[in-house]
């Protein structure tokens, strides 16, 4: 049987808007819910149909996984807490999924992890429905007015937000995707957003899903490996030069120090469960794209 055959319609507790204004809720825990951004059907001819130079380049992948994932996150506890914004043609989705989520409480603080239109895009138009909000971000640049960042509150590592239950800890990145880039863990739920850090790709039937929920339509850990491998050797083009010793060794160091018990991204389906199993993978991908023998399309 295909694997499509079985498949469940997608799981989503709301959809707003649909192509690229399309924006979905997952709720990840009671007080964290996940707002993400992909196109579904049509996704080849609205992304360039990237999967097939992906699976030129490696065999293994999915030759229709031509989708994304954007992702923002937010945290509902006694002071509420939001990270990224999406893009721009998610202006009018994402304002409306975050009224319905916060249902008439105020957002106290929105956090952008670097200077790009996928996560600060949105930040005018949330501080204008959110006038008493305080933005926060990473320090270091010098043209924060471009994104709505004139008068944020810069963060260094090691700072510490106390939202109630969960303590957001700002911590150094292991891969940048800028040269000013800031990741975050939160203790009680051992939640990371990574940022950047594993970019998968997906077919339109695995739009909104949970890492967990991928594995009906055949995903696993070895897949997960074998498309960060591929696309993480293009966002990162420099691994190319590193050392796939040090670099192992100091993902160790980093899964040593974080008990990670929801790996949440920026471009990657969350995952919830089997989380060390992802890891291994994750580090395992990150050592084939410095040493991997295969071509990227650049």
């Amino acid at each position: 049987m295909s694997p499509d055959a079985h498949i469940c319609p997608v799981p989503a507790d709301a959809i707003y808007g649909e192509v690229d204004t399309r924006v979905a809720v997952r709720q990840i825990t009671p007080q964290i819910y996940w707002i993400c951004h992909c196109i579904g059907p049509g996704a080849k001819e609205w992304n360039g149909g990237f999967a097939d130079d992906f699976a030129r380049s490696n065999p293994l992948l999915d030759p229709t996984a031509n989708d994304i994932i954007y992702s923002s996150y937010l945290f509902l506890d006694e002071k509420t807490f939001m990270i990224d914004t999406l893009g721009p043609a998610q202006h009018h989705t994402v304002l409306k999924a975050l009224e319905d989520l916060l249902d008439g409480r105020k957002l106290d603080y929105l956090w952008i992890s670097h200077t790009e239109l996928p996560h600060a895009g949105n930040t005018a138009a949330i501080r204008r429905a959110h006038p008493d909000l305080e933005v926060l971000t990473v320090g270091g640049h010098d043209h924060y007015e471009v994104h709505g960042l004139g008068d944020a509150r810069l963060l260094d590592y090691g700072d510490v937000l106390d939202l109630g239950t969960h303590k957001i800890e700002i911590i150094k990145p292991l891969f940048v995707d800028h040269a000013l880039t800031q990741w975050i863990y939160e203790h009680h739920t051992g939640f990371l957003c990574p940022v950047d850090w594993a970019l998968n790709d997906h077919n339109e039937h695995q739009c909104f899903r949970f890492m967990d929920e991928m594995e009906e339509t055949g995903y696993s850990p070895e897949h997960f490996k074998q498309v960060v491998s591929t696309t993480n050797r293009t966002v990162f083009a420099w691994l190319r030069w590193a050392d796939a010793e040090v670099v192992g060794q100091q993902i160790d160091e980093f899964l040593a120090r974080y008990d990670i018990r929801i790996f949440a991204p920026s471009h990657t389906n969350v995952i919830r469960q089997n989380v060390p199993a992802y890891m291994a993978a994750l580090k395992e991908a990150m050592q084939l794209a410095i040493t991997g023998d295969f071509d990227i399309v650049y």
